[in-house]
């Protein structure tokens, strides 16, 4: 599959879909001596590699594969056997091998192509003080900065310092194409109407919220509040905090009808007892035949791939459970 990822999303999908043993190749550059020469020089090459090693540098947008080159052009520049790394940067195409390429693997393309065509939602919580910035992408919140308001209502100049603030607040999310603005009292309130004067356009795009705190844990109480799951109904990672909760509240009721763990499972799926499969990437990897098996059951899948805290709740229960149709213990 010849693939052009856009940007950091698109490389954490690929991060995802590559794995050790796949082919990939790429153009790159490689030092070459010529015969004769004390020094090396820089030719721009085509290289197919097997992949060892796959690491996702989020900060600075590359995703770095490392393995032993199989193949590549102009055959002269190119040392068959050496290790080398793919630098995946957004615009770099890329060819992928795959002896198989899984379910999970092309749901997961297909998922990356939906991200592309999503907006990206801007998300502010702020109070009096200060103000948390922060984007929702793909693989899950992204912090971006904090702003603070150096003044207090003593001050002479306070309504002067606030609009200053405030005019800062409004130059981080001005490119947004979706805010949500949340926070305790009446700061946000306060916000939007300096924006109505400001720039009534942008109005549009802002959704009020209220939540406890301006801190950063603000900012996930709008996600579990479904503030986001308004916005952008296919958001996974609302989906996974909504999922999530409604498998600990089944696990509390002691029903039977919530189960955990590859095994138990596996004998659910055997028999074909499971309603919901929730079960992390990273598990899925590893047994990639588990989605097969759940859409024989009909069962309904969701993939937990944001290694936010709803992932991690998952992972503790060993990347997998089910929510079951009926009681089979």
């Amino acid at each position: 599959m010849k693939v052009e990822p856009e940007n950091i999303e698109d490389l954490w999908h690929l991060s995802k879909i590559i794995n050790s043993g796949d082919y990939i190749a790429g153009h790159t550059e490689r030092s070459w001596r010529p015969p004769g020469a004390k020094e090396t020089v820089k030719k721009r090459v085509n290289v197919e590699l097997e992949a060892e090693k796959i690491e996702l540098h989020k900060y600075s947008n590359v995703l770095r594969v490392t393995g032993r080159i199989k193949g590549g052009t102009p055959e002269e520049y190119v040392q068959i056997g050496s290790y080398h790394t793919l630098d995946i940067e957004p615009k770099f195409p890329i060819v992928i091998k795959k002896e198989r390429w899984t379910e999970y693997d092309l749901e997961r393309m297909k998922e990356a192509q939906a991200s592309a065509r999503r907006p990206i939602v801007k998300i502010v919580v702020l109070d009096d003080k200060h103000a948390n910035i922060a984007t929702l992408r793909g693989y899950g919140i992204e912090f971006e900065f904090e702003i603070e308001n150096r003044t207090s209502k003593r001050d002479e100049m306070y309504e002067e310092k606030k609009k200053k603030y405030f005019s800062e607040v409004l130059k981080a999310i001005e490119n947004s194409r979706r805010t949500i603005i949340g926070g305790p009292g009446f700061t946000a309130e306060d916000f939007i109407k300096y924006v109505k004067e400001r720039s009534p356009q942008l109005v549009k795009t802002l959704i009020v919220e209220h939540v406890s705190t301006a801190e950063k844990s603000g900012v996930y109480e709008l996600v579990k509040c479904g503030a986001i799951t308004r916005i952008i109904k296919e958001d996974k990672l609302s989906k996974e905090f909504e999922k999530i909760e409604k498998l600990l509240a089944e696990i509390m009721k002691e029903n039977g009808l919530a189960i955990y763990g590859p095994q138990e499972v596996a004998d659910a799926l055997e028999i074909g007892a499971v309603s919901e499969l929730l079960v992390t990437d990273e598990f899925v990897r590893t047994k990639p035949d588990i989605l097969d098996t759940a859409k024989k059951c009909k069962a309904e899948i969701t993939i937990f791939t944001s290694e936010e805290e709803p992932w991690k709740k998952l992972k503790r229960f060993g990347g997998i459970a089910a929510l079951l149709k009926f009681k089979i213990k």
